[in-house]
This record gives structure tokens, sequence and C-alpha cells, in this order.
């Protein structure tokens, strides 16, 4: 196992990334509070977007001709 975070950590410094060397500062009930958080203003973003039905819907009426509108008689 040894072998193998050797190997990782030198493909990791190869692609020029950051490698974490201590445990970090957040909690992990930090974190999940935080994911929660975002993925609640997220999911809030997509119940608002507009489905395939209504999107195919709203491309149809704009295919539609414009109605006539007849001279009134005088």
């Amino acid at each position: 196992m040894t072998d193998w975070i050797a190997k990782l950590d030198d493909f990791l410094r190869l692609s020029d990334r950051d490698i974490l060397i201590h445990t970090g500062q957040v909690s992990h009930e930090t974190a999940l509070a935080k994911a929660r958080t975002e993925f609640e203003k997220f999911r809030a973003l997509e119940v608002n977007k507009p489905g395939r039905v209504e999107q195919d819907f709203e491309a149809a009426i704009k295919k539609l001709p414009k109605p006539q509108r007849k001279p009134k008689p005088k």
C-alpha cells in the first residue's frame, strides 16, 4: 500500500496538483452541512427550470402562424 501511495503522489506532482499532507481543517459534519446547503440551492434552480414538455410546447407555439385579423366591415 505504501508503494501505491508513493506512485499516486508522484502522478499528482507530475500533473501539477497540490497534495494534501494533513487531514484538513473542515469537520465531516461541516462538510456535510455545506454539501446539503449547496444541493438545496441547485435543486431549487432545477425545479424552477421548464421541463422538456414545457420547452417543446413553447417551441411548437412559436412555429404556429400568427392569426390574421379581418378588417371590420364599414
